[in-house]
């Protein structure tokens, strides 16, 4: 009953103990974070860095005589003797290095002719067989309230009454925290319907209540477990509205050990949280690749239909050892997105999309509810990772959506197996409630390899694993990876 009135999962903090040090990379220049580098000691075993660019010096994993080495898209390789290592912060010397009036053939190319060649390398350049890949995954949430009232509260359960209820909203988090971390198996070409997961391992971080939400929590705990039947369902109502919500309220109660059909209830609900957990991340790692740029249905599609936009001048720069176009693209009617491209001047494949919305994405407004999706930014970054095509990388979204709901409810428990009228009890107030939230997705991609369609058909997902929840972060989650 924790998140009766807040589902959100909370703020990751970063863990030290005694065996361990905590090591940050920064941009000598900025002194910003580099997120995801990759660090590696001398007999080859790696982590990588968090969002915040730090990672885990743990005793265990070397010795004094070993080596760390670090290295990044867009920096010089950093290397350092962990003996003469005192410091807990690593600046790395960026790499990019612009130059002017560069020649690549035997004329200048215009942005819409390096537009053309990228479009007639895309079946040559990029990987979109069937094929096997060993990914990260984490998605952020980070939700404020900017205004929640509840008037007019009546409640046919005295213990549920408008003094507990505004007791727990003055606990309630007006700032809520929490991230969820995956890594598994991913299989798949483009087509949504070829998709296939095999987790590996997962966590959830979150910030525990205090003591007193903790014992309001308990106390309406108590109230339902005393008026409400485990066999019930409940009706929401809001005016003329209406529908029906699917809702468990079996974990209310504690299991009888000796009442099977109890047991087995159980685990069949077990199983299905395991498999709606993996459907899930299933789901949101497969509309990452259905929108990458080169896929027919894509929203970024600044290269398929290039002439809805217009580009800007090119510019030829290092991105690491590779000498690229950046070329900006602009929408020139109703697009949502403009972008930048990085062209590789050899092969013309583009190896990384910086992209933003333009305008709102989503806009709605009815009845006292309303939504805004205002923000979608992000990054995409295509590698060699099998050394024969361009494949996703990286890939990096922010998305933010603010939404408000000023309308009357109730919330009706009914039940359809007791004598009489079905209707037990009744809950109703008035919600004025305005969220602003911002959600984070990102994904690494370590390993890619095609595979055949047999291969592929006899791949079972087989899915046992639910999320660890852990009210502290720390890299050591991921060492045995």
């Amino acid at each position: 009953m924790r998140n009766f009135f807040y589902s959100f999962i909370l703020l990751f903090v970063l863990n030290m103990n005694a065996q361990s040090s905590t090591i940050r990379v920064l941009d000598s220049l900025s002194s910003s974070p580099v997120s995801f580098a990759t660090v590696y000691f001398s007999n080859n075993k790696g982590i990588i860095t968090d969002r915040d660019g730090r990672f885990e010096l743990i005793n265990e994993q070397y010795d004094n005589n070993d080596s760390l080495f670090i290295s990044s898209m867009g920096y010089k390789k950093t290397s350092l003797k962990i003996s003469s290592f005192k410091d807990s912060i690593v600046y790395m010397i960026p790499e990019m290095i612009t130059l002017e009036n560069v020649v690549v053939t035997n004329r200048n190319l215009s942005s819409n002719e390096i537009i053309e060649k990228v479009k007639a390398g895309i079946e040559q350049n990029y990987q979109k067989e069937i094929s096997e890949k060993k990914i990260f995954y984490r998605y952020e949430s980070n939700s404020k309230i900017d205004k929640i009232e509840l008037n007019r509260f009546k409640s046919s359960i005295d213990q549920v009454n408008s003094s507990i209820l505004d007791s727990l909203l003055i606990r309630v988090p007006k700032e809520n925290k929490g991230a969820t971390e995956t890594l598994c198996y991913y299989y798949g070409n483009l087509e949504e319907e070829k998709q296939k997961i095999n987790l590996i391992k997962s966590r959830v971080t979150y910030k525990k209540d205090d003591d007193i939400l903790n014992s309001i929590n308990s106390r309406l705990k108590e109230a339902l477990q005393e008026n409400l039947k485990s066999n019930s369902y409940f009706k929401i109502k809001s005016g003329l509205l209406s529908f029906k919500l699917d809702l468990s309220i079996n974990g209310l109660w504690e299991i009888d050990s000796t009442n099977q059909e109890a047991l087995k209830q159980a685990e069949d609900l077990e199983l299905k949280r395991k498999q709606n957990f993996a459907s899930y991340q299933k789901s949101r790692i497969t509309n990452i690749y259905s929108n990458l740029f080169y896929n027919e249905e894509t929203k970024l599609d600044f290269i398929l239909k290039s002439n809805r936009y217009r580009f800007g001048d090119p510019e030829l720069t290092y991105l690491g050892n590779q000498l690229v176009y950046v070329i900006s693209c602009f929408p020139k009617g109703s697009k949502d997105y403009k972008g930048v491209l990085y062209v590789n001047s050899d092969d013309f494949a583009v190896v990384r999309i910086d992209f933003e919305n333009v305008k709102s994405l989503f806009k709605f407004k009815l009845l006292g509810v309303s939504t805004n999706v205002y923000l979608e930014e992000g990054r995409m970054v295509f590698s060699k990772l099998n050394n024969k095509k361009y494949s996703l990388s990286y890939f990096q979204v922010s998305n933010g959506r603010k939404s408000s709901i000023d309308r009357p409810i109730k919330v009706i428990e009914k039940n359809k197996y007791v004598k009489g009228r079905r209707k037990q009890n009744q809950i109703s107030f008035k919600l004025d409630l305005i969220l602003n939230s911002l959600n984070k997705q990102e994904l690494q991609i370590f390993q890619s390899k095609t595979m055949d369609i047999k291969d592929f058909e006899n791949i079972k997902e087989n899915n046992k694993v639910l999320p660890e929840y852990l009210d502290k972060f720390t890299t050591k989650f991921w060492e045995e990876f």
